[in-house]
């Protein structure tokens, strides 16, 4: 059995998108990864229980970061390669160090993560990306209340038009300028769930329920656009901790995009299945329509991202951010003339 879980341990180390060196508190090496044997060409085998000073050479044990790091608890970010491992050959890669602790906060070992500059890069660029999200929201709370409230004033007036106007030629006028305004308030609401934070709502409920509940909300349209939808819910799924009608809200997103994609004819799959190994629970909603490319996918979920002409581009961005606020995930898989598969994973408490 333990020498099963060291198998697996070296397997899930390999699997590592960066390179990673751990030592023990004596420095001898106890973890290399294939990244890093790839980068200074000893094996696994070969250094593993033995000292990182002597494999690598190290002289000078107070410039090494990483024994830096064991003898302190100091940790180094932004490091060159060389200020761990003396004499290596590689570009394009940046290093941190850590410490390891036991429960009670002692050092008992070290560890160095060799990251690509390219995945950092990544990196920053996601936080970049929340940072703007967040200012967004800053932005919709604060403007919304200033732009509804001139807005209410002018739709009453207009709706007192309409009654003074009725039969006339100008009625025609009226209606356009109330369907306007309906289109107004609906981008004012869909920025308000941008800036509200969380779920608000937070209580057990039946995610079949609500399954059933939204596919009895979209039958009508769907029959208006001539498009099959089949639910299929799994039995004994077990209650869901969280804001039901949020989640009503991004599953109508979801939904919404599947029927824009559809043609007379089309299908629309939504099922319900639960992992009680894993606890979770899984929505996926499938469709037979046009798919999309993979930098559609990439993009489809920032602001004002869209391919269609009505759409502002704010849907799925929210139906993600919701599924983020409960703990979820939302995973899109899609190819041009295949249709979408849209898989949202809820954790179960």
């Amino acid at each position: 059995m333990i020498g099963l879980m060291e198998g697996w341990s070296d397997l899930a180390l390999d699997h590592l998108p960066v390179g990673l060196l751990i030592i023990d508190q004596e420095g001898c090496i106890r973890g290399i990864n294939q990244v890093l044997t790839g980068l200074t060409g000893v094996k696994r085998e070969q250094v593993t229980g033995l000292p990182f000073q002597e494999i690598y050479e190290v002289e000078q044990t107070g410039s090494n970061k990483l024994l830096q790091t064991l003898t302190s608890g100091k940790e180094f970010q932004h490091l060159e390669p060389e200020a761990v491992i003396p004499g290596i050959r590689t570009n394009g890669y940046t290093i941190s160090t850590h410490s390891v602790r036991n429960k009670s906060g002692v050092i008992i070992g070290a560890l160095a993560l060799f990251t690509p500059v390219g995945r950092l890069q990544e990196l920053e660029n996601a936080v970049i990306k929340a940072e703007k999200l967040a200012l967004l929201g800053q932005l919709a709370a604060e403007m919304v209340h200033e732009i509804r409230n001139p807005l209410t004033t002018i739709n009453g007036f207009l709706q007192l038009l309409q009654k003074d106007l009725k039969g006339t030629t100008r009625e025609e006028y009226i209606n356009l300028m109330l369907t306007e305004m309906i289109r107004v308030n609906g981008l004012i609401k869909q920025f308000l769930q941008l800036s509200r934070p969380g779920y608000s709502k937070r209580k057990q409920f039946c995610l079949n329920k609500l399954m059933n509940d939204i596919s009895m909300l979209v039958e009508s349209e769907a029959m208006l656009r001539k498009l099959d939808i089949h639910l299929m819910t799994a039995p004994d799924i077990p209650p869901i901790l969280g804001d039901n009608e949020q989640l009503k809200q991004a599953f109508l997103n979801i939904i919404k995009n599947g029927f824009d994609a559809l043609s007379k004819g089309g299908k629309l799959f939504m099922q319900t299945s639960w992992n009680s190994h894993e606890k979770f629970v899984k929505v996926m909603i499938k469709d037979t329509g046009v798919g999309m490319d993979k930098q559609t996918i990439a993009n489809m979920f920032y602001p004002f991202f869209t391919t269609k002409e009505s759409g502002t581009g704010l849907g799925m961005l929210i139906s993600k951010k919701i599924i983020d606020n409960h703990g979820g995930q939302i995973d899109v898989q899609s190819e041009p003339g295949k249709g979408t598969i849209v898989s949202v994973l809820l954790p179960v408490d």
